[in-house]
């Protein structure tokens, strides 16, 4: 079995997980790695014995490779993946996918005209509670989602910009909003408000302090998702997800699972897994998906990503807007 050769965009923290899972996989080298910033791909490019680029463009014309991981912030994508699937390179893409739906639908048609395998960082998708609720929902009606991401404040720069993040509930709440998805069906329409105001002393901060937004679901469930950033007391996080029917009640926060039923009774998934494992979930799906030809093995790929990407860009309009906003559909 020969090695499969993996590039990489962007090298930055979220792409550090995935560098390390791959490395250590048998039959997988990281053969070369970009990052606009010419010390760090550097760096990371001797620590894997991978040559250094700081033009992705460059990268794709040059390297002969059999899967590329695109880790750069929201605001940046630019035509990345349009370029990598013209290439017809399988890739793996990190969460959220684009800033801009119609660049995505741009790279939706250029993967129907010539597919090319391609996976989206939704790990809890992966993770073993989700798994387990996900298999326990199996011919269950949902009738109401809970969704909570309120957490503190992300340090990061270029998290407190929308032009750069989107903000909390597109950037970070969306792994709350793809597993409500995942769990519960596509959804029809949101309806957001959000509070600001509150970290005036933040330089460059013009994101949302918290949010709520009710989501109505094409099967007719309805549901909602809470974000807010400002948590530094105990009591203040929770980030997590509940689905309801008649009779039964299941919750998630990716790495666990349990469910209490009528016919089934009390159920728990201890699951124990942190991130880095899921990721690892996501990673090993990929190559496998890559050796196989097999896109199915990939449980969350780059339409999946788009549809959840809609639904968080149609929230922020509506805190926009004050106005019910119908979610394009892909």
């Amino acid at each position: 079995m020969s090695d499969l050769n993996i590039g990489f965009i962007g090298v930055g923290g979220v792409a550090q997980p995935h560098l390390n899972n791959l490395h250590a996989m048998d039959g997988v080298r990281i053969s070369a790695v970009c990052d606009v910033f010419a010390e760090r791909a550097q760096e990371v490019g001797e620590k894997f014995g991978a040559k250094p680029y700081t033009d992705y463009k460059e990268l794709l014309a040059t390297e002969k490779l059999d899967g590329i991981y695109v880790c750069v912030i929201p605001g940046v994508h630019g035509e990345t993946e349009l370029d990598i699937a013209k290439a017809g390179i399988p890739f793996y893409i990190e969460k959220p996918v684009h800033l801009e739906l119609d660049a995505c639908q741009k790279v939706l048609e250029q993967l129907e005209k010539s597919p090319v395998l391609n996976s989206v960082g939704y790990h809890w998708r992966y993770g073993a509670g989700s798994q387990a609720v996900k298999k326990f929902l199996e011919g269950r009606e949902v009738a109401l989602v809970q969704g909570y991401w309120d957490g503190g404040f992300v340090g990061a720069p270029w998290w407190r910009q929308e032009k750069l993040s989107g903000g909390q509930l597109v950037e970070q709440a969306t792994h709350i909003v793809d597993l409500a998805r995942y769990f519960a069906g596509e959804v029809k329409s949101v309806y957001s408000s959000a509070k600001v105001g509150l970290m005036s002393d933040v330089e460059n901060y013009d994101i949302t302090d918290a949010s709520v937004t009710t989501l109505n679901f094409d099967s007719g469930a309805v549901g909602f998702i809470s974000t807010h950033c400002l948590a530094k007391v105990e009591g203040d996080s929770k980030v997590d997800i509940t689905v309801k029917g008649k009779g039964w009640n299941a919750w998630s926060d990716s790495d666990k699972g349990r469910w209490n039923s009528e016919d089934t009774g009390k159920g728990e998934e201890a699951g124990g897994q942190p991130w880095s494992e899921q990721l690892g979930n996501g990673d090993r799906a990929f190559v496998a998906a890559i050796r196989s030809g097999d896109q199915s093995k990939i449980i969350s790929d780059y339409r999946s990503g788009t549809q959840t990407l809609a639904v968080t860009l149609a929230a922020n309009q509506s805190m926009k807007s004050g106005e019910v906003v119908t979610v394009r559909r892909f």
